[in-house]
């Protein structure tokens, strides 16, 4: 896996198809819509992991549009 910015991570979770937005401590964000970013998916591991091994995937896919 890549290390993403964060910047990337923002990029990457407004194209991801399973993005989950959740707010710390595992309930749902409904008042932080703008804060589209991988690190506030629920498939983003406190190890700083996609779960679902998407981020790697996404920014090749970025990269060839």
């Amino acid at each position: 896996m890549s290390s993403a910015s964060r910047d990337q991570l923002h990029a990457i979770a407004s194209q991801c198809s399973k993005f989950r937005n959740v707010y710390r401590g595992g309930l749902q964000s409904a008042t932080f819509p703008s804060q589209v970013t991988c690190e506030h998916c629920g498939h983003f591991t406190e190890d700083h992991r996609c779960e679902l091994d998407l981020i790697d995937e996404i920014l090749v896919n970025m990269d060839q549009t």
